[in-house]
């Protein structure tokens, strides 16, 4: 069968795999609760391993060699990109866990904004655009900057993390220790303290936005407002062509996508008419898993 490329991204509140042939066939795809708990630490890197291993074994017939495998992981990774090296705040055990050396294979390690915005980036605009940014929104935000048609990875690995640009300067600080940052705003993990424990979830808001709740209309436009001024913010900033929204956040679709355009025309500067496009990620919240996947490919080549 030639190689395979196993391509896994490690979520906040889900861990998504993707499985793709050598020539770029998908082989299989699929998601399991990560299961974050400080009291179980282990579960979602127990369910990794597993993961990495029964599927070693049905369709490389447990040849590590046969595999080339990849994580994308929330955070910054070592030099190497064999581990992920800071990553405050949540999925304790994330940090410094060498996951070559844990399953004896080689395991190539990416951001997963990065990882997310390589997938997008090398399947649909390389050879078209130039600069594209990318947020995933999910249980937090993350992102990346093609920068020339590269990847732009900055100083220590750490460009992209566009969560963590601030929107309130009286806000609560999180973990990298920004007040009022667009992860906070928006991000899945700070739903039931942004709205007093009314919802969950983003999924929860915005079917209650759907049906005209005003509570939730209000909670829900004021994040999208947010992340509208963020995105107006980064265009001044980077001049891009392109800005691509991945993560499960986006699957709201025109509940998303249509306010924060209206929110967007308040605040975007448009020099001689000129306008960013913004688009929904093709490959949707599977962006990180296949992102991945192409660049344990490209690690290998290297």
């Amino acid at each position: 069968m030639g190689l395979i490329h196993l391509g896994i991204d490690i979520g906040g509140t889900n861990i998504k795999f993707t499985v793709l042939a050598d020539d770029g066939k998908l082989l299989d795809q699929g998601e399991v609760l990560t299961e974050d708990s400080v009291t179980c630490p282990e579960i979602w890197k127990n369910k990794i391993i597993d993961l990495i291993k029964r599927k070693s074994r049905v369709f490389a017939r447990d040849n590590p060699e046969g595999v080339l495998c990849g994580i994308s992981a929330p955070g910054l990774t070592d030099p190497e990109n064999r581990k992920i090296t800071c990553m405050p705040g949540r999925l304790e055990g994330l940090e410094n866990f060498d996951w070559s050396e844990a399953l004896k294979m080689r395991i190539s390690v990416i951001n997963d904004g990065h990882s997310a915005c390589l997938a997008e980036y090398k399947s649909f605009y390389e050879g078209s655009v130039n600069n594209m940014l990318m947020l995933t929104l999910g249980t937090g935000v993350g992102g990346a900057a093609i920068l020339n048609g590269k990847l732009f990875p900055g100083a220590i690995q750490r460009a992209g993390h566009f969560g963590h640009m601030t929107v309130d300067h009286a806000g609560v600080q999180t973990a990298t220790q920004m007040v009022g940052s667009l992860e906070y705003a928006i991000g899945n993990f700070s739903i039931a303290e942004r709205t007093y424990n009314h919802f969950e979830n983003t999924r929860e808001l915005v079917e209650a936005y759907k049906n005209k709740c005003t509570l939730a209309t209000y909670w829900w436009l004021k994040s999208v407002q947010k992340l509208a001024i963020s995105l107006a913010s980064l265009i001044n900033a980077f001049s891009p062509e392109l800005i691509v929204l991945g993560g499960g956040i986006t699957e709201a679709g025109d509940d998303l996508f249509l306010p924060l355009r209206k929110f967007i025309d308040l605040y975007e500067w448009k020099p001689n008419g000129y306008q960013v496009e913004i688009r929904k990620a093709r490959f949707g919240s599977f962006a990180g898993s296949i992102g991945a996947a192409f660049y344990a490919k490209e690690n290998f080549r290297k």
